[in-house]
């Protein structure tokens, strides 16, 4: 599978602000209950899954839907986009 096939793109984000460098790529299953996390400069995906409140997490990471797109890491926003 090529990435920027993928039709989530996040882009990287700094003090919440849109900043240089490298996307994410997020890819959901057919019922929307796991979403696959694609980081850059990482050789596989991870996957979070999706929780009561309608976010997905995983041990670290958290994807909010909220005007697009938000990834958190640790309740720090990295990622953002459509």
């Amino acid at each position: 599978m090529e990435l920027t096939t993928l039709n989530i793109k996040l882009n990287p984000l700094k003090d919440g602000a849109m900043t240089e460098g490298k996307p994410a790529y997020i890819l959901f299953n057919n019922a929307n209950t796991k979403a696959e996390l694609f980081l850059p400069n990482e050789d596989q995906g991870m996957v979070l899954n999706k929780t009561n409140e309608g976010n997905w997490t995983n041990s670290s990471y958290t994807l909010i839907s909220w005007k697009g797109y938000v990834l958190q890491k640790d309740g720090l926003a990295i990622f953002g986009g459509q």
